[in-house]
């Protein structure tokens, strides 16, 4: 027994002297600390600063999304002044619209209109009539297209100043169609009667 323990002991001692002189050997040192030294730098990549990098990247990503929000916001921004500097630029333009379909009949507006259209032809208003008026809208509270006012009106004068006052009417601000006209000699020196119907437009405000 004591044979056996003492041959283990000589056997494991030759081994261990034979590491510490292997060891020794000055290439050996130097590989084994490399060797350790790229262990060491792999364990840190691996449970230190590949936690740093996902993180990284991350934020990374959060930077790209976010500056693409920004671009796009951007591009709002843009557009949305570009909208108001057209805005702007046609507002002084909106009564226009306003004259061209009112917001409510202005019957009386529009025979002043005429009337002073048929003065400046050099023609004369003798009659108008209209088609009743709804003033109070549909009943339901929603707004309606544009409605209709009837109108027929009678005009003298001569033919050439009656002829004009029919062609202004193409530069009438407001919106008028012409149905129908027709000419009628009148009296003796008295020229031509002319009768004229139209319609025109306007919208019916809510209930």
């Amino acid at each position: 027994m004591a044979l056996n323990w003492q041959t283990e002991f000589y056997r494991y001692r030759r081994y261990f002297m034979g590491i510490r002189r292997f060891y020794g050997q000055k290439k050996v040192r130097v590989y084994t600390e490399i060797v350790l030294s790229i262990l060491t730098t792999a364990f840190f990549l691996f449970f230190a600063i590949k936690p740093t990098l996902v993180t990284i990247t991350g934020l990374i990503k959060e930077i790209k999304d976010k500056k693409l929000v920004i671009q796009k916001l951007e591009e709002k921004i843009h557009n949305l002044n570009l909208a108001k500097e057209k805005y702007f630029a046609i507002q002084k333009d909106s009564s226009l619209i306003d004259q061209a379909l009112p917001k409510d009949s202005q019957i009386s507006l529009l025979v002043r209109q005429l009337e002073a259209l048929a003065v400046k032809s050099g023609v004369s208003l003798e009659a108008i009539q209209y088609s009743p008026i709804n003033f109070k809208g549909d009943g339901n509270g929603v707004k309606a297209s544009a409605s209709v006012i009837e109108f027929k009106m009678f005009f003298q004068g001569d033919y050439q100043n009656l002829r004009n006052f029919l062609l202004s009417l193409n530069n009438f601000r407001r919106i008028i169609q012409v149905e129908g006209f027709g000419f009628k000699k009148g009296k003796e020196g008295e020229g031509l009667s002319l009768s004229l119907n139209g319609k025109a437009f306007f919208l019916k405000g809510e209930k």
